[in-house]
């Protein structure tokens, strides 16, 4: 039977000898203080609003184009982290703010025991002091959606400040009031959102809504007390009157 000798002086075992290991590139790294600052940033390009997918241009027609209106903070920020120049004195000072108001409120969950995933990752993300583009593309991405995380938590501290922590009313009776909103959060598990409120007379209110609400919306709403929560009074099968 015939076998094929092969010979390790053969060409392509010689080219193989002749090539020089090439040293992996090294990733770029960020200071947290530039990566918050760069959020800021897009946070700022975007208007305030935090786009997870990019918004496209509708046409007469009322088709989507390839036209992006609005880009993903999460790009928005990398083209600042690229350019450190578009970053303004007052994206850092945003920035710090920020990382230090979030950084509280993580200490403070992670004391209760009552972390989620998400907070577990944030928590990761607010602690790191360096990030770079290879392995930290996870805590870039929770940093991105986190600047105005904390301006709408701050606007909600400042509603609620000074509000009374009485009952509106007793649990079973029906209650007609007129509110100001100062937070929506959609619920994917029921599919409503829960609507944080402040009465006329300076009470919270919490309640489910199928549609959403916005922040500083007025409205006169009508429901039954289901009970009493630490700071406001729950209401079930509210109407807007």
């Amino acid at each position: 039977m015939f076998r094929k000798y092969t010979s390790r002086y053969t060409i392509g075992a010689q080219v193989a000898r002749g090539r020089k290991s090439i040293a992996p590139e090294r990733p770029v790294a960020w200071p947290a203080e530039t990566v918050w600052a760069a959020a800021a940033y897009a946070h700022r390009i975007n208007d305030g609003e935090y786009r997870k997918e990019n918004e496209y241009r509708i046409d007469e027609n009322g088709h989507y184009t390839h036209e992006v209106v609005r880009g993903r903070n999460r790009d928005i920020m990398n083209q600042a982290l690229r350019d450190e120049d578009l970053i303004t004195d007052q994206d850092r000072e945003l920035g710090n703010r920020a990382r230090d108001y979030v950084s509280k409120q993580i200490l403070v969950k992670a004391l209760k025991g009552t972390m989620s995933g998400f907070e577990q990752s944030l928590q990761q993300a607010v602690a790191a002091t360096e990030f770079d583009e290879w392995r930290s593309r996870l805590e870039l991405s929770v940093i991105a959606s986190q600047i105005r995380s904390y301006e709408q938590a701050v606007q909600v501290e400042q509603a609620m400040e000074g509000i009374s922590t009485e009952p509106v009313a007793a649990v079973g009776a029906k209650v007609e009031t007129d509110v100001t909103v100062v937070k929506s959060v959609y619920s994917q598990n029921y599919g409503v959102y829960f609507i944080t409120a402040v009465t006329a007379d300076r009470r919270a209110v919490f309640f489910s809504y199928r549609e959403r609400l916005a922040n500083g919306h007025q409205c006169r709403v009508r429901g039954t007390v289901k009970g009493h929560r630490e700071n406001s009074t729950q209401l079930n099968r509210v109407k807007i009157v």
